[in-house]
């Protein structure tokens, strides 16, 4: 069949290194099994990025985009899990549909079709009436900042670290805030994101070049000694940033039983004095995805103990999606790029 009297749309999709494209494709129609959703908001995710400067999964040309909300369009007539109109955000990490990740479709469509969704209905989330799409697409990335702060177990009363602010450390910081946790201390290059850190409850948010981190952390926190050696008080260092050195740096300051999270892909493989860790007892502990906490942070969005809105720098049409990724490439300028339909 020609194209003529098709219904078509825009797809965001990756080709290759440096090659993104918005395609035409044909718009998707549900199958007895099936659901159609019109995508309403997505966000630009580092991965997004990554793949955009390093190539597609497989080597084929892969649609883009995991974080996204939008509203069921055309159902199946078989599926029992959802129904016309309802407003919905993708839980990419409880989904074996992959999308935005080497999947049929990507969140930087008009629309995606989800397959044979009754056999995992948590491929997506009921978003409530008093949580913007916009917002909803940012539970994704909130998640994973959620189920970081939830390995780490941090109490109030407790001194956070936090480096590097960009999407998932400002969620961090919401999170912790959100928890009770006043004492947080955030190190970022970026002055923008340094400032979104503030505003979303670091009570300090520095650039580590003017302010060496322990030091800074010593003033702050005061000092505690681990076989005759000061070493700045902190209960619980999240490493967000990726940046080369840091870690190494965490473990070398970390004080008694401190809790090093690691949130961030590391740039190279890490070497440390293992008996300085075994001496101070440190916990360094791992935190990937979110298992279980994307209902529970879609919930404090709706209740507001969760607020998302200080993430967002941009809002761009999906008429603007290439250069959209040219300023979420920016860190100087950019925190969390949300892209509207």
């Amino acid at each position: 069949m020609s194209e003529i009297g098709r219904a078509m749309m825009k797809v965001g999709v990756l080709h290759a290194a440096g090659d993104l494209k918005l395609d035409e494709a044909e718009r998707p129609s549900a199958g007895p099994d099936d659901i159609v959703i019109k995508v309403v908001a997505a966000g630009i995710c580092g991965t997004d990025l990554h793949f955009r400067n390093r190539g597609t999964r497989f080597g084929t040309p892969m649609p883009l985009g995991h974080e996204f909300a939008g509203e069921v369009i055309d159902v199946g007539a078989d599926v029992k899990s959802y129904k016309l109109g309802d407003r919905v955000a993708y839980n990419s990490n409880n989904s074996p549909a992959d999308m935005g990740r080497g999947g049929e479709c990507g969140g930087f469509s008009d629309y995606v079709i989800l397959r044979g969704v009754d056999a995992h209905p948590q491929s997506l989330c009921m978003i409530p009436d008093s949580v913007s799409y916009d917002h909803a697409a940012l539970v994704e990335p909130l998640s994973v900042s959620e189920h970081a702060i939830n390995r780490a177990e941090v109490e109030p009363g407790e001194s956070v670290a936090v480096f590097g602010v960009g999407p998932i450390g400002l969620g961090i910081v919401a999170g912790l805030k959100a928890r009770g946790i006043d004492d947080i201390i955030a190190f970022d290059l970026s002055p923008l994101r340094r400032e979104r850190a503030l505003a979303m409850g670091a009570r300090l948010a520095l650039d580590p070049r003017h302010y060496p981190v322990a030091e800074t952390l010593s003033r702050e926190r005061g000092m505690g000694k681990v076989w005759g050696v000061d070493l700045p008080k902190t209960d619980v260092y999240f490493e967000v940033s990726g940046g080369r050195g840091v870690l190494a740096d965490i473990m070398a300051m970390a004080n008694k039983r401190s809790r090093v999270i690691v949130v961030a892909m590391q740039p190279e493989p890490l070497t440390f004095d293992v008996s300085r860790l075994m001496s101070k007892e440190t916990s360094l502990i791992g935190a990937s995805g979110y298992p279980s906490e994307f209902p529970e942070v879609m919930a404090k969005l709706a209740d507001g103990s969760l607020d998302a809105e200080a993430m967002i720098t941009h809002r761009l049409p999906f008429s603007d999606f290439l250069n959209a990724f040219e300023v979420a490439n920016d860190a100087n300028c950019a925190a969390k790029v949300v892209i509207t339909f």
